[in-house]
């Protein structure tokens, strides 16, 4: 009876998570909270919810969609064009960005929502199967300290490398939301970006130690994909020594440059893990995010009876690559029937509003979705021992002339410099939901390339590069303080 009333919850718990958008993260009622109490009082009840942790940043609010598109919408100069008629991302894109917008709160909602599921589960550890308990611990540990990841790369101002970064993060809850109702002092304000930072370096580090030995590349956690994230945030704390040690930890675990895939094209639409994939979201017919409002897949592709089209690919963008770079081949054929007759990364799209050119990275609604592949791992150890002029690993040039090979290109002929690297991420990782990050880190600016500002030029560090806080947390917690601008 007790398994069946878990499940029964568990399912509820997902359900509500991925269809509501009114309650407030923190606002639980009195019949939940002793539920939940079921919930983590056993082995089966903590592995179920770790489950729906999992379902939660596998869902359109992140790996599935938004933390690729607000990352590529909100960078956008230009290299391509929002046409859909959802208005909050063309706020997006024109740089107008509203605190009431939906999949802004969508996104922090579900953050805290994953947070809250794995704090009940690291309070309740003493519950689980001793030969499981390091993994769960490990897995628990990787969705929080990824979750801490996306949130403050999206909602605060970046990290500045010799700087004490006390300015505003997002509010680091490392405790289960109490059971017996809240008092103003359960409502936590945002802590600054150095503590985000310090934990969730933490949190990976003790991931990646936890679940090592556990190798099965399931879609879950494992010490390689905790390694992966370890690389990313090392790089937006500007730590290059450790950014290069990480990204060489998944390279050589991974078998270095023979694990990439032989194309470009065969790293995506794909239904089972390649030998490229160090973290990705598992989707099959019945169970997947592609198909969603906010699905990658319905924004970018634009096939008979698939996606919308609503992202189309400008001159702007293949500008940036060299003739013969197999990363810009075209198809144009209007027999598609599908992304599997689409033998190039872009194609003239034959769907919703066609003749436009649409990526072909994101074709297929129940593929999996790509978080960190190998060849991120390989720009990243580039970049960092470039920037700290060491070779961990190998020297620079042999990463960067390895992601040129792959794309048909000959080595690198002229001087490496931190520009040539910036513009091999972009070639290669284009559409993956790097850019706003890039960008940010390359001290880029950022061209409004439509709307009511159109050619207005914005800093790396503007602040209308940074997601508000939903207005809806402002309006609940009121030890919450808004971004600068709004």
């Amino acid at each position: 009876m007790k398994t069946k009333k878990i499940l029964s919850y568990i399912s509820f718990i997902i359900i509500a998570v991925i269809i509501s958008s009114c309650d407030d993260f923190l606002d639980l009622d009195p019949e939940q909270a002793i539920d939940s109490e079921y919930v983590y009082d056993d082995h089966d009840g903590i592995v179920n919810a770790l489950h729906g942790a999992y379902a939660l940043i596998a869902g359109p609010q992140f790996y599935a969609g938004t933390s690729i598109f607000h990352s590529d919408l909100v960078a956008n100069s230009g290299e391509m064009s929002w046409i859909g008629t959802f208005i909050g991302y063309r706020q997006m894109d024109w740089k107008t960005l509203d605190p009431n917008e939906g999949t802004i709160y969508a996104k922090w909602r579900r953050a805290y929502q994953a947070i809250d599921i794995v704090n009940n589960i690291l309070e309740n550890l003493d519950n689980v199967d001793e030969i499981h308990k390091d993994r769960i611990e490990g897995e628990a540990k990787f969705i929080r300290g990824i979750m801490y990841l996306e949130s403050v790369r999206f909602y605060a101002k970046p990290f500045i490398g010799g700087e004490d970064n006390s300015h505003p993060g997002v509010p680091l809850v490392l405790t289960p939301t109490p059971t017996g109702g809240l008092t103003n002092e359960h409502y936590p304000e945002r802590a600054p970006v150095s503590a985000i930072y310090n934990h969730l370096l933490i949190d990976l580090e003790q991931a990646k130690s936890l679940l090592a030995g556990y190798g099965d590349n399931d879609g879950k956690a494992t010490a390689t994909a905790a390694a992966g994230f370890l690389a990313r945030a090392y790089l937006d704390t500007e730590n290059w020594e450790a950014a290069a040690s990480e990204s060489n930890y998944v390279i050589e675990n991974f078998g270095g440059y023979n694990a990439l895939n032989p194309t470009p094209r065969s790293a995506f639409n794909n239904d089972d893990y390649t030998s490229e994939d160090v973290f990705m979201i598992m989707q099959n017919p019945t169970s997947h995010a592609g198909a969603a409002n906010d699905g990658i897949s319905t924004f970018f592709a634009s096939l008979e009876g698939h996606g919308r089209g609503d992202v189309h690919i400008l001159n702007a963008h293949f500008e940036k690559f060299e003739e013969g770079d197999l990363r810009i081949t075209l198809t144009d054929d209007p027999t598609i029937i599908d992304i599997s007759h689409v033998p190039g990364m872009y194609y003239i799209g034959v769907g919703t509003d066609p003749d436009n050119v649409m990526s072909s990275k994101w074709g297929k609604y129940d593929a999996n979705i790509n978080v960190i592949r190998l060849a991120e791992m390989i720009l990243t150890r580039a970049e960092a021992n470039f920037r700290n002029a060491t070779s961990i690993g190998t020297e620079p040039i042999n990463d960067i002339n390895a992601i040129r090979n792959r794309a048909g290109l000959e080595d690198l002929e002229k001087e490496l410099t931190l520009e040539e690297i910036r513009n091999e991420r972009y070639r290669e990782l284009c559409f993956e939901g790097h850019q706003l990050h890039d960008v940010k880190r390359f001290r880029e600016d950022v061209i409004v390339p439509s709307g009511s500002n159109i050619g207005e030029v914005l800093p790396w560090n503007s602040p209308r590069l940074v997601l508000p806080i939903p207005q809806r947390e402002i309006d609940v917690n009121p030890n919450l303080v808004q971004n600068e601008g709004y």
